[in-house]
């Protein structure tokens, strides 16, 4: 095969053709072609590319994995105990819109990434609802976002109530309660959905929730109950005492968090 024969492969190809080959180039531009289509690695793809006058041919990681590989570096800011609950292929666009109280949450979530992007104070969400709501989806959604600047801490809520009674025993609790109060971002998901003793609710949770409120540092939280109804979860026994506390607890929720309700299936 002569130079008029390959240049004439080589120029069906729109993308050679506009290159303007000379004669040296044309075997390069061939191979090229040759691994375009035998190329069976979708994470690489072969890209011409000129370097110091000469035509190369580079292997570069294709968009699906430059994308795959940004979410990962993101995800390093992405901290949890034990269960992972956090939904990795959740965004923002993939929240269904099919509601006003969906739009509602949406557009709630979407104001609470931009002000901590620039920097200002946030108030949180809690989100509430039925099972198969969207809430994990949808903070997993804001996580995904807020990870890209900010140290965020994901904890499935039964978790952390089991994780830090078994800390006592190997002297780690204190660390974590610290991380807890501390982080940029403290999520906390599916609140109600395990039982908690009076030493956790007061002894454990109030003073992160005190310390964040304090600090302005930001809560996510998702529950099964509403703000009211997760009184009833808070309080350990019937004595008023106890309900007084476990108010004081919501209260201090409710200072952290503005209530959004998610009442309708995800898929729906």
């Amino acid at each position: 095969m002569d130079y008029v024969d390959l240049r004439k492969i080589v120029e069906k190809d729109k993308e050679l053709k506009a290159l303007g080959l000379s004669d040296f180039e044309l075997l390069t531009a061939y191979r090229y072609l040759k691994m375009k289509k035998s190329n069976d690695d979708p994470n690489y793809i072969p890209t011409l590319r000129r370097s110091e006058g000469l035509l190369e041919i580079v292997m570069m990681p294709s968009r699906e994995l430059q994308a795959e590989v940004e979410k990962r570096k993101a995800l390093m800011n992405v901290q949890s105990l034990d269960t992972v609950n956090f939904i990795l292929d959740a965004n923002l666009a993939g929240f269904k819109l099919n509601t006003k109280e969906r739009e509602e949450a949406y557009l709630k979530a979407s104001r609470f990434i931009d002000l901590l992007k620039d920097n200002k104070f946030a108030k949180g969400l809690y989100l509430y609802g039925i099972y198969g709501s969207g809430k994990t989806y949808l903070l997993s959604a804001i996580v995904e976002e807020v990870a890209k600047f900010k140290q965020v801490l994901f904890v499935y809520f039964p978790d952390l109530v089991r994780n830090l009674k078994s800390s006592i025993s190997t002297n780690e609790l204190e660390d974590k309660v610290t991380s807890l109060k501390t982080c940029d971002l403290l999520v906390l998901d599916d609140v109600g959905s395990e039982n908690m003793t009076g030493w956790f609710r007061d002894e454990i949770l109030s003073p992160i929730l005190q310390f964040r409120l304090a600090s302005g540092l930001p809560v996510l939280i998702s529950s099964n109950f509403s703000q009211k109804e997760l009184i009833g979860f808070m309080a350990t026994d019937r004595q008023e005492t106890d309900r007084i506390k476990a108010a004081r607890i919501v209260h201090r929720i409710r200072e952290l968090t503005d209530e959004i309700p998610l009442t309708t299936p995800f898929g729906k």
